[in-house]
Parts: structure tokens; C-alpha cells; sequence
């Protein structure tokens, strides 16, 4: 994540981990001979005492440190034969230079490491925002998410702004995926 800037890029909020998780080996262990494990083995996982710790300090500026839900065979970060871990973090860009407002991408993934194997699963969501790429992305505590339908009443927009929502609005207040209560309003 080192091209990741906070807070143009912030890391996401992990909730309801549970401390311990079963998982059933798939067929990679039986192709990494270095591992204890094989194809359709079943390993209870603990999670390590760097679990949900953000590793680093989220200073404007400088690069998004880490957060992950860790969980491995031994209940240790260092010292394991299978590790599983799930990270997250949204960046906020310009798709094109010519766009006239960012987009925010939001990532999440899996990463499985053991003797011989080192695999990692992502997904992206891309939201469309209204925040004109003219203006600073800045780290505001507080900020509210609102969401505007577009002419064709077939998609939404998404921006964030510190404040007071517009008159007439409707209001759902809730939490997001990205660190941070939030309302959404439409």
C-alpha cells in the first residue's frame, strides 16, 4: 500500500472477526510440498496479537499504514504454517485527467500464506463521487456521505462533505465499510 496516501486513501473498518476460524485447505497445499497441510485439510486459525492493530500512525501525507484481521495455525504473526489474513482500504482518484470529480475505490482481500504458497484475493468496489478534483481530499472527522441519483434515475452518486445536509433531505444514519460513522442521504 506504500502508493496509498492518508487521507487520499483511508483503510477499512473490520467488525464481528471472531477470534478463532476454521478453514479447509484447498488444492495449492497439495502442490507446496514444504507444508504441513494438504488438499482438504482442516486447520483451526487464532487470531495474532497484531490483529485489527493499525501498524503505524495515520499522519496527512505520508503512506496508509497497515491494519489486517490476521488469523494463522499457531496464534502467532511471525512463527506459523498457515496464515490468513483480510485487509482493506478505499482510494480516492481521478479515473481520467479530464474528470471534473474523484472516484473512490474501496479494496478488499484475502491473503493466504504458508511454506510454498503466498496467494492474495481482491476485490474492487468503484463509486462515482461528487467531489470536484479541484478540491483537497483532507482528513474531516465528522464528515457526512450523501448520495444524489443521477438524471436517469438508473445509478447514484456518492460525495462526502462536512456539514449539515441539505433542507428536505432524508436521512440514514449508519456506518460505512471505510473507518467512520457516516449519514447517507438522498
Amino acid at each position: 500500500m506504500s502508493d496509498d496516501i492518508y487521507p487520499q486513501s483511508m483503510l477499512c473498518r473490520f467488525a464481528g472477526f471472531p477470534a478463532r476460524i476454521r478453514v479447509i485447505c484447498g488444492r495449492a497445499f497439495s502442490e507446496a510440498r514444504a507444508t504441513p497441510y494438504s488438499f482438504g485439510s482442516r486447520v483451526i486459525l487464532s487470531q495474532t496479537p497484531l490483529s485489527g492493530l493499525t501498524q503505524g500512525s495515520l499522519v496527512a501525507g505520508s503512506a496508509l499504514p497497515t491494519r489486517e484481521i490476521i488469523h494463522s495455525d499457531t496464534g502467532d504473526d511471525t512463527t506459523f504454517d498457515l496464515k490468513v489474513s483480510h485487509y482493506g482500504y478505499g482510494r480516492f482518484y481521478r479515473a481520467r485527467d479530464a474528470d471534473e470529480t474523484y472516484s473512490l475505490a474501496v479494496i478488499k482481500g484475502l491473503r493466504v500464506e504458508a511454506a510454498g504458497i503466498n496467494r492474495a484475493f481482491e476485490t474492487v468496489d468503484v463509486w462515482t463521487t461528487l467531489i470536484p478534483a479541484a478540491s483537497a481530499i483532507t482528513d474531516t472527522p465528522g464528515s457526512t456521505a450523501w448520495t444524489q441519483d443521477a438524471a436517469s434515475g438508473a445509478a447514484s452518486s456518492i460525495t462526502w462533505y462536512q456539514g449539515s445536509a441539505p433542507a428536505g433531505s432524508v436521512s440514514i444514519d449508519g456506518t460505512i465499510q471505510l473507518d467512520g460513522n457516516v449519514s447517507i442521504v438522498f
